[in-house]
């Protein structure tokens, strides 16, 4: 989540999704986007279909609007241009939904979330338990960091547990970008994964195909990043 768009927000929820699955882990992507990049991108974007609008708007529950991936333990609910209109009316429907799946369910639940502070974008973050923050070295998207932390503050009063952690994304080995690398970690002080992942064509050629890194370029530098990002956040919220 980032208030920045074009910083990999939607290619990170798809890949760490099925790097999970692949995994042997049971996950469920939330597409809670109206654009439904993460719907289209795994095959599931139908307007005819259920979706994240009709679960929050109360037609349907969450069980009911989980469809199947092609990929084993990979499951999505899948949003539509509905949803930027949804009138919601509790900020822990989605939290509560996801809840009532039960504990075995899933290992993982990824939401994938639009890059604007809109209340379907606040439901999701008060659902989540980790913030991912994918973050470019420039500095719109370093001001959208600043932006999402001084919000963030009305999560918590929400989700007095939920924390979030930077992901440095379309990473360059340049002057500038170490610059900002330090920047954020001296002078800011932003709680940041170790994990770089490289500015890499794959990622674009993935997203054309729309199939995983793993699936499609699984010798590329972004693929290895991602790669040790899912492990990084394994260890992280175990």
């Amino acid at each position: 989540m980032n208030y920045k768009g074009g910083v990999g927000k939607t290619a990170t929820a798809v890949n760490l999704s099925y790097n999970l699955s692949e995994r042997g882990y049971k996950t469920l992507l939330i597409d809670c986007d109206p654009q439904g990049n993460a719907s289209y991108f795994y095959g599931k974007y139908d307007e005819k279909k259920k979706s994240l609008t009709g679960v929050l708007q109360g037609m349907y529950t969450l069980e009911t609007a989980i469809r199947r991936t092609k990929f084993k333990n990979l499951d999505i609910v899948q949003a539509d241009r509905k949803l930027e209109f949804v009138k919601i009316y509790s900020p822990i429907e989605l939290k509560d939904q996801i809840h009532q799946l039960g504990e075995d369910r899933y290992d993982y639940v990824i939401l994938d979330c639009h890059p604007t502070f809109e209340l379907y974008t606040k439901i999701a973050l008060v659902a989540a338990d980790l913030c991912v923050v994918p973050v470019k070295l420039d500095q719109n998207s370093i001001n959208g960091l600043a932006f999402f932390d001084e919000h963030f503050q009305d999560i918590l009063d929400l989700a007095p547990d939920c924390e979030y952690k930077v992901l440095i994304t379309l990473w360059k080995p340049t002057k500038a970008n170490k610059i900002g690398l330090i920047d954020l970690v001296n002078r800011h002080q932003y709680p940041i994964f170790k994990s770089l992942i490289r500015d890499c064509a794959s990622v674009n050629y993935s997203t054309y195909r729309r199939m995983p890194l793993r699936k499609c370029r699984s010798t590329k530098n972004a693929c290895r990043d991602y790669n040790d990002f899912t492990d990084e956040l394994i260890q992280e919220v175990q």
